[in-house]
């Protein structure tokens, strides 16, 4: 059998599901063993997040878990630490931090056969080194975000990151905009764009959520994270303005959200699974990605963009620069008053529902899948 490495940031069972975890999905379905690598941990984990470091602790084990059909997860145990922290952010503890696993990484690797693989994928650029420590037929470097804006002043963090574009045999990037920012690295960068997981989305039946019951509303939605590119005062000039309409937040708050809780139209619902997720996007009305338009999110594309549209909800968004280039039924917004009036186009135009269908079908995961073997 076929093997895979996927280096990543996050948890395989992670809230979000994002194109890594797709990924991994279909290599598993498509004949690979997949070895999903979270981040390497140590004790001082515990002190920035005590759950985060137990699940961690949970897939440090002398075999790999098998979390899912064909994939397994580890995560390395290190004396070392590489991160944002003045001390450790220089790139020598980013070696060291492989180098001095507990268990040795490379030894963990080569008792369970993941010392020779076909493809070595590496998303975390934390995760360089991996490719002197085993032997492999191709490397695949995924840039899905702008890292220099998420990581600003971890100078070493994005020479990683510029390291992986460049000697990577394929990189693939998330967004035009990003194309266009790393050419200045590599020339012959591959446009692999986000997708939607129709087998999640398309259903026979539904089931009404209970925060649904009993309100005749018309529902407006967000689904994703709630970080520094929400615009929560855009969010609060709509709550304001369309009191009959209710809004529904739905997960994790990184920013808080206090501003909008003292309106009774509007429900911040917290983290909810993603297979639930398909029933509050049925019984809506309008999906709405209100982000702040700025470096970063110019780089981005939503993956809730074709999750919202796979259920066939009109959806309104502001004008960051992917938007130009997806060739989208949604409807976008230059400034606050054309969000809110977008919003109350969309609530009634049913026109486009099959529009939005037919746009999530060309843009699955499957598809992005089958171009990647191609290019393989």
């Amino acid at each position: 059998m076929k093997k895979v490495i996927m280096a990543e940031y996050f948890d395989y069972n992670s809230v979000f599901k994002f194109g890594a975890h797709h990924y991994a999905k279909l290599f598993a379905e498509n004949g690979y063993e997949v070895l999903w690598l979270l981040p390497v941990y140590n004790f001082i984990s515990i002190f920035n997040n005590r759950e985060t470091y137990n699940m961690r602790k949970s897939y440090n084990k002398n075999e790999f878990v098998e979390v899912d059909h064909n994939i397994y997860t580890y995560s390395p145990y290190s004396m070392v630490m590489y991160g944002s922290y003045p001390i450790l952010k220089n790139k020598i503890f980013n070696k060291l931090s492989l180098k001095m696993t507990i268990p040795k990484i490379d030894n963990v690797l080569k008792k369970s056969g993941f010392d020779k693989v076909d493809i070595l994928w590496i998303t975390n650029p934390k995760y360089y080194y991996l490719k002197d420590m085993i032997s492999y037929k191709k490397m695949i470097h995924r840039c899905g975000d702008d890292m220099e804006e998420f990581n600003k002043g971890f100078n070493s963090y994005i020479e990683f990151e510029n390291k992986l574009i460049k000697e990577s045999d394929i990189t693939f990037v998330t967004s035009k905009n990003l194309m266009d920012k790393k050419s200045k690295i590599r020339k012959d960068l591959t446009y692999l764009p986000n997708g939607v997981d129709l087998s999640n989305f398309i259903r026979n039946q539904y089931i009404l959520p209970k925060e649904f019951e009993s309100n005749n509303n018309k529902k407006c939605i967000y689904v994703g994270a709630i970080d520094s590119w929400f615009d929560v005062d855009l969010v609060e000039h709509c709550v304001k303005k369309l009191s009959g309409v209710d809004f529904y937040i739905i997960g994790p708050e990184k920013i808080s959200l206090e501003q909008l809780k003292k309106y009774n139209n509007i429900h911040v619902l917290g983290g909810r699974n993603y297979k639930d997720i398909p029933n509050y996007l049925y019984y809506s009305d309008v999906a709405i990605i209100p982000f702040k338009v700025n470096k970063l999110t110019d780089s981005v594309t939503p993956i809730k963009l074709y999750e919202y549209m796979s259920v066939g909800l009109n959806v309104v968004t502001t004008n960051f620069k992917e938007m130009n280039y997806i060739d989208s039924p949604a409807y976008v917004a230059n400034n606050y008053n054309e969000f809110l009036n977008n919003i109350k186009m969309a609530i009634y135009n049913k026109e486009n529902v099959h529009k939005n269908i037919y746009f999530a079908k060309e843009n699955t995961w499957n598809n992005r899948f089958k171009f990647i073997e191609k290019i393989l």
